[in-house]
């Protein structure tokens, strides 16, 4: 037995959500087979890990949205009265700005839409947790008066996000995140205590 033999290094499901996020940042095609040659796994043991294609992409796109939020959380003032519509206005700007993204949305369109906003989508999932715990947070800090289903205006808030930045896709007409921040916005600050 040789000293000081160094172990070779264990290929993770981490490796493989690594590998296909950096294939699609830059632009390359996320393939199943090569990714599984890449990693020097078998493609059972892949699928094990990652489940399907759409699954994979859809683990990519959580990384990125996680990313873009916390971003858009740090860029906006936390005591500023508007903050949580601040936060969900900076973070529409940074996913319509994200190039690979676009890029992606632009290229696969239909099935763009599908991995991003599916009820189903792992994506639409993972920012209705951010979406909800900002409303928590807020109402809890007495910033915002909101309505006790937080639930609901959660769900409210990522479809009307959903509606204006993929308004190309959906309508023809260019994203106005403008629009979509002021309906957010009179949301937030609308007087539920009297219409509950």
């Amino acid at each position: 037995q040789l000293q000081g033999a160094v172990k070779p290094i264990r290929t993770t499901p981490l490796d493989a959500l690594t590998l296909a996020r950096r294939k699609f940042l830059k632009g390359q095609p996320i393939d199943l087979k090569d990714l599984a040659r890449e990693l020097g796994v078998n493609r059972v043991t892949l699928y094990r890990w990652v489940g399907t294609y759409e699954m994979l992409l859809g683990e990519v796109l959580c990384t990125l949205a996680d990313q873009a939020w916390q971003a858009a959380c740090e860029s906006a003032r936390k005591s500023h009265p508007d903050y949580a519509a601040k936060v969900l206005h900076r973070f529409l700007e940074l996913i319509h700005g994200h190039e690979p993204f676009q890029r992606f949305v632009r290229s696969e369109g239909e099935f763009a839409l599908k991995v991003a906003t599916s009820k189903h989508s792992r994506v639409q999932a993972s920012v209705m947790e951010h979406y909800r715990a900002l409303l928590e947070e807020q109402a809890a800090a007495g910033q915002l008066d909101l309505p006790r289903d937080l639930e609901s205006l959660a769900y409210a808030l990522i479809r009307i996000s959903e509606s204006f930045l993929y308004n190309d896709l959906i309508t023809g007409h260019a994203p106005d995140l403008g629009k979509a921040s002021r309906i957010m916005k009179a949301l937030l600050h609308a007087p539920w205590s009297s219409l509950e």
